[in-house]
């Protein structure tokens, strides 16, 4: 059996607000925006008396601003209503862009299966190139998404993980596999498997009562090293949650974070577990976990922990 994977999160809010009036006779505002006598000189933008004095502007500030220069917020689990439901008894075998319109697609016949077993097929396959967008994937969803090559999901979401919610596949160490929005819930083991060469990128994601969210194959009989970007990501751990992500050294995988907001107490989940992974199909033993610069990249700022 290969090892698992699965969820993340940074809260970073900095919102400037900005109000600028032409203002009354000669003033143009006490704030950084405007000088006196410039910008509200009378009779030009205003006219004398007409309006107030301007507002330089109010600063509101919701918290620091993170490394990834994304900002995670609480709102990006919020769920999405179905517009339907369809039944999938065979793979759709998508080669360019797929948009499902927010319906929910569920496996039928074959299909209907959600337990561990890796020798599901997916819901979903695409391939070199593809997109799928606007997609509910329901209970059951077999083995989700996979990805044969460089793809993109957008909006996507998983409301209950079967074996994986999706798998990187493919053979080019340039390929690129961007999850973009969305969010995944009830995966007992991970949500995402890299099984390919080349680069996972997740953001502006959600990912809630998980395993762990991101796993490099730690047995594949064909290794790689691998690459993970998880930034602007919202995590809501549970008691199965071992670690966000699933790295290993011992082939130079990288995993870099941003902007990743917990929602549980400080350092209660492992953020980057490193393995020294095989290619013979043993059980990976960890070697380590935490930011080293070189495997786990991230700084204390770019993780905040809300219990």
């Amino acid at each position: 059996m290969r090892d698992r994977v699965v969820p993340l999160a940074l809260l970073g809010l900095g919102a400037w607000i900005l109000w600028g009036c032409g203002g009354g006779t000669g003033m143009g505002g006490a704030g950084t925006s405007g000088s006196a006598g410039t910008t509200g000189s009378a009779g030009t933008t205003g006219g004398a008396g007409s309006a107030a004095p301007g507002r330089g502007g109010t600063t509101v500030t919701g918290g620091a601003t993170g490394t990834g220069g994304a900002i995670a917020t609480a709102s990006l689990c919020t769920w999405p209503a179905a517009t339907g439901t369809t039944m999938v008894s065979s793979t759709y075998n998508i080669g360019a862009t797929f948009d499902g319109g927010m319906a929910r697609f569920v496996g039928a016949g074959p299909l209907a299966t959600s337990n561990q077993s890796e020798s599901q097929k997916p819901l979903f396959l695409l391939n070199d190139g593809a997109t799928l967008q606007n997609v509910i994937l329901g209970n059951p969803a077999a083995d989700g998404v996979h990805c044969n090559g460089s793809c993109t999901l957008k909006n996507v979401w998983w409301e209950d993980v079967g074996e994986d919610a999706a798998t990187f596949e493919g053979t080019s160490a340039n390929q690129v596999m961007t999850i973009d929005g969305g969010g995944a819930q009830k995966a007992a083991d991970k949500v995402f498997q890299h099984n390919g060469p080349g680069t996972m990128v997740i953001q502006n994601f959600c990912v809630q009562d998980f395993g762990k969210l991101y796993r490099s194959c730690g047995n594949c009989s064909t290794q790689y090293a691998r690459n993970v970007q998880i930034k602007n990501v919202m995590v809501v751990p549970s008691g199965t949650t071992s670690a966000l992500v699933g790295v290993n050294s011992n082939y130079n995988d990288t995993a870099t974070f941003g902007s990743i907001l917990v929602k549980a107490a400080a350092n209660s989940i492992t953020i980057c577990q490193r393995y020294t992974g095989n290619d013979t199909g043993a059980e990976p033993p960890k070697s380590g976990s935490g930011a080293d610069a070189t495997i786990c990249k991230y700084a204390s700022s770019d993780i905040t922990w809300m219990p």
